[in-house]
């Protein structure tokens, strides 16, 4: 017997990294599950859905920009006539951003990091928000991210966007309270497509070479190599090291924060960066 056997979730940015890690382990645990991503559907069945329908689970998917409000709105009325309801919702779609200092940065390069990073939550929330209150039961799980507590150097859009999801979480938290929903947010570490994304913003900032073989390489192995000192004074001969954490190690704290063991959690941003404390 699964921890969300009978539950309904929709998953937002299932393409790769967290979100694809969070979307099987939902089903694994017994949801019904939607899930969307900006690319094709057909690309999205061929990586997420027709792998689980061939383990039995139950999945439906959609191209949508989260950005767009028509489209979200598109996408959970679909779900509601497939599915019956929404239970669950993980916010989990995100995007690096550019690399770039504000002074030479976009109004159009700023807009698009939060709309997709920020604005998305507000728009699946409203979207789905209507049918939990009816039935006062739901879960809203944010993705923020470490950034979401510290500065990004020469990342301004993307710093901001996750500062934002953590004061969205608390807020809503307390406006939905009285409802019986949960709204917290998770602060993963890092998977492997973000963090190409971020190196090679960073080594276009510093007009150097990417080599994108190379970079996965030293990825992997730093991965297999954590040694790094933690929160200032504390060193790794005292037993504080960073172990690194994986999407998985993400998709196991959004299904404790789907079930009903997190009754009592709202409101809160948890992080899961495998020993890093922000």
């Amino acid at each position: 017997m699964g921890k969300l056997d009978g539950k309904v979730a929709i998953v937002t940015g299932a393409a790769r990294g967290h979100s694809q890690a969070v979307a099987r382990r939902f089903v694994e645990e017994g949801a019904a599950v939607a899930i969307c991503d900006i690319v094709p559907v057909k690309v999205l069945e061929e990586r997420v859905g027709s792998q689980i329908r061939r383990q039995g689970g139950q999945i439906i998917c959609f191209q949508t920009d989260v950005s767009k409000e028509d489209q979200v709105n598109a996408m959970v009325k679909e779900t509601l006539k497939k599915f019956g309801t929404v239970d669950i919702l993980a916010n989990v779609v995100g995007i690096a951003g550019p690399t770039k200092d504000v002074w030479d940065m976009t109004l159009s390069e700023w807009k698009l990091t939060l709309d997709v990073n920020l604005d998305s939550l507000f728009l699946c929330c409203k979207a789905v928000l209507p049918v939990m209150i009816e039935k006062r039961y739901g879960k809203i799980i944010n993705f923020s991210s470490g950034t979401g507590k510290q500065p990004l150097s020469h990342r301004t859009p993307y710093a901001t966007s996750k500062m934002g999801v953590i004061g969205f979480t608390r807020t809503l938290a307390a406006d939905v309270g009285p409802y019986n929903i949960n709204v917290n947010a998770i602060c993963p570490g890092e998977h492997s497509g973000r963090s190409m994304e971020l190196a090679r913003g960073r080594a276009e900032y510093l007009n150097e070479p990417f080599d994108e073989e190379e970079f996965f390489q030293r990825y992997e192995g730093r991965r297999r190599d954590r040694q790094s000192v933690l929160a200032g004074r504390w060193r790794v001969d005292e037993g504080f090291t960073d172990k690194g954490s994986s999407s998985e190690d993400a998709a196991s704290l959004a299904v404790f924060l789907a079930c009903e063991d997190s009754a009592s959690m709202t409101g809160q941003d948890i992080n899961a960066g495998g020993g890093v404390m922000w």
